[in-house]
Order: C-alpha cells, then sequence, then structure tokens
C-alpha cells in the first residue's frame, strides 16, 4: 500500500527529505489536490511503441499506473543531458481539461519525438488536479535511485528560468515543463536558484545529498 506522507516544505530538513526521497518503496503524498510520487528506483524493458503516435507499450503505462487513465496520453515533452550518456526527460499527460500528470525519467537520447524507450529508470512523477492553486517556486518532489543520482522537481511559481548549482562549483540550466524545473545530481548538497523575467533572483532552495 502507498504511503501518505506529509508535504516537502521549501526548505525541507535532510532528514525529512531523506525518509520521503530515499524510501525503497513509491510513496504517494496527497496535498489537496496535488499528490507526489517518489520511487528510490524503477526500472522497466519497453517494446518498441511510438510516443508520437500514442502507441505506447503496456510496460510504460504500467509504471505510469499512478496516472490513472491518463497513462495512456503520457508523451515526453521535453528532455537534457543527463548522467552515463542518457537524457532526463520529462512525461506528462495530454488532459489538459483533467488531471495534469508529470513523471521525469532517465532513457537513452534521440529526437524528442522518438518512440517511447525500450530501457528506461522512472525517477518518480506527481499529478495535479483541475483548479488546484499555483504553487510559488522552490516546493520540491523528487527522488533517489541509490546509486547517488538524484531527481528532483520544484515548483517555478513566477520564475522564468532556474539554475542548479552543485556542490562541486558547477552550475547548469535547470529543465523547465509543466510549470516545474527538473534537475538531476550526484552528491550533495546542491541549491536550485530563481530568476524571473528580468534576471532578478526570486528565491533558492537547498537540495540535499540523501546518500549520507
Amino acid at each position: 500500500m502507498l504511503e501518505k506522507i506529509r508535504p516537502v516544505p521549501s526548505e525541507p530538513s535532510e532528514d525529512a527529505l531523506h525518509r520521503i526521497l530515499s524510501s525503497p518503496r513509491a510513496a504517494r503524498r496527497r496535498t489537496g489536490k496535488r499528490f507526489v510520487v517518489s520511487i528510490a528506483l524503477a526500472a522497466g524493458i519497453l517494446a518498441s511503441g511510438a510516443a508520437a503516435t500514442g502507441l505506447l507499450p503496456r510496460e510504460l503505462t504500467n509504471a505510469l499506473s499512478f496516472w490513472g487513465d491518463d497513462a495512456r496520453t503520457a508523451q515526453r515533452v521535453a528532455q537534457e543531458p543527463g548522467p552515463d550518456g542518457r537524457v532526463l526527460s520529462v512525461w506528462r499527460s495530454r488532459d489538459d481539461g483533467g488531471d495534469v500528470c508529470i513523471a521525469p525519467m532517465f532513457e537513452g537520447p534521440g529526437p524528442l519525438d522518438r518512440p517511447a524507450p525500450r530501457d528506461f529508470s522512472l525517477a518518480g512523477g506527481q499529478c495535479t488536479q483541475p483548479g488546484a492553486p499555483v504553487e510559488p517556486f522552490g516546493n520540491v518532489g523528487g527522488s533517489s535511485d541509490g546509486n547517488g543520482v538524484h531527481t528532483m522537481w520544484i515548483t517555478a511559481g513566477d520564475a522564468v528560468r532556474a539554475e542548479l548549482r552543485s556542490s562541486d562549483g558547477s552550475t547548469r540550466a535547470a529543465l523547465k515543463a509543466v510549470d516545474l524545473f527538473f534537475v538531476w545530481y550526484r552528491g550533495g548538497p546542491a541549491t536550485v536558484v530563481g530568476f524571473d523575467a528580468s534576471g532578478a533572483e526570486i528565491g533558492r532552495t537547498t537540495l540535499p545529498d540523501l546518500g549520507r
């Protein structure tokens, strides 16, 4: 049975996030009109399928079963380079009149409209129901794969762009999709900084090292 857990604050403690994000089981979090699924590691082998035409293999829709019926409309909408030659891609439902569901996953590189992958690692996800209030920048959901790679999504609020500042001093842009920013990193802690259209900083959120 999926475990109900409390909302993650904008500046969560490392202990709280470690309990939420590094659990070996999926955990469903209900926050009013929204719930988040955090998964320590979920992998699947997919048969050939065409995401662009809506012909999705059962393995993918099974992995996204927390979306409900919207899993049948899954579509890749954004991606960026990820670890170990993979990409971090963001999948969402196409049902704009109902729940808006998203799921980040790691898969092989290619065009955005390529067929669904044969190999993938799901990195959690969430669904937001119609009428849910817009959340400010900095609220966090995410997961850890147990091998040092952490995947987080952060509510965008008024931020038009964000960047990840890693503990090694490197900086890279966060991937934005469906009013969320997505980042992955190894180790930690890391920081996500949000900026408005003028380039002014509007907030920052610290992300922990879940492997400690």
